[in-house]
């Protein structure tokens, strides 16, 4: 009799657990196991036109870019990713921001060595993510910073997402801010013509004879604010069709205030007479953009 009551008792426990267990929901992680991704990508371009010399020379450019995305799980619904990537070129074109601290003449068609001739841009990107338990609605933050020699960015950011229809229907709302700043580097040959640095009496020309318009004297000013703020605003919609079929809207609104302007960009005008050192024609202004 002993034996068969605690038989009836045990029987009794795993039924009781087994009626529990059918409540619940089962709930797969968003991400099973940590993930690294190591992607890399070649570029290289040729040609003329450069807009650093305001329309003459070579655009010639090569750039290799590894990347490392690693995204971690913390719990069933969130990951983190951790994004880093490293640009590294060399230019012909940007080169040419002073192509005159080469030995060879200079041209806008000759590279020159100076410290515009190679530039390594760095980006990290954090980001965070949350997906609800029926996993219909996700959102995320970011936050990312870059830098190359002359430019240092800092952006936040942030979506949301919803899932429809078997999740065959997606709406998704994102929004990103980047706060960046110029280390405004301008052509060689204008920087003499900043507040006190004496024009053509600056131990810049003392090396070089001007040919043509002996008389160079660009009415140059340096920006007084180097700062840009971009802030965007997207919505997308996607919708899976068929099988075979997929289709998506997507809509941006941009709004970037500052200095808008790539400082090293070289700008002539049909009314001024060319000035020229060996066989680079001198800059009359730089590119300005409406704030």
């Amino acid at each position: 009799m002993k034996k068969l009551t605690l038989l009836i008792i045990v029987l009794l426990s795993v039924s009781r657990i087994n009626a529990q267990d059918s409540t619940l929901v089962y709930k797969k992680r968003v991400l099973e196991k940590a993930e690294v991704d190591f992607l890399s990508s070649y570029y290289s371009q040729d040609g003329k036109n450069a807009a650093v010399y305001g329309g003459i020379g070579t655009e010639e450019l090569t750039d290799i870019v590894p990347n490392i995305i690693v995204s971690m799980p913390l719990n069933d619904d969130d990951i983190l990713t951790v994004d880093m990537g490293i640009s590294a070129y060399t230019s012909a074109s940007s080169s040419n921001v002073n192509p005159f601290d080469s030995k060879e003449t200079a041209n806008p068609f000759q590279a020159s060595s100076g410290a515009s001739a190679s530039d390594l841009w760095v980006n990290l990107t954090s980001t965070y993510s949350h997906a609800s338990n029926d996993r219909n609605t996700l959102w995320s933050g970011k936050l990312s910073v870059s830098s190359e020699y002359d430019y240092f960015s800092v952006g936040v950011g942030g979506s949301i997402t919803k899932l429809f229809n078997q999740k065959n229907t997606e709406l998704s709302l994102n929004g990103n801010v980047y706060l960046d700043t110029w280390n405004a580097l301008y052509p060689s040959e204008l920087r003499p013509f900043q507040d006190n640095m004496q024009g053509l009496e600056n131990a810049f020309f003392d090396p070089y004879t001007i040919t043509g318009n002996a008389n160079y004297n660009p009415q140059f000013t340096a920006f007084n604010d180097e700062k840009r703020n971009s802030y965007s605003l997207g919505l997308s919609f996607s919708q899976i069709i068929n099988k075979n079929l997929q289709g998506a809207l997507l809509v941006d609104i941009v709004q970037q205030q500052g200095l808008l302007s790539t400082p090293f960009q070289r700008v002539y005008f049909i009314d001024v007479a060319d000035s020229y050192i060996e066989e680079f024609q001198l800059a009359d202004d730089i590119e300005r953009l409406p704030r």
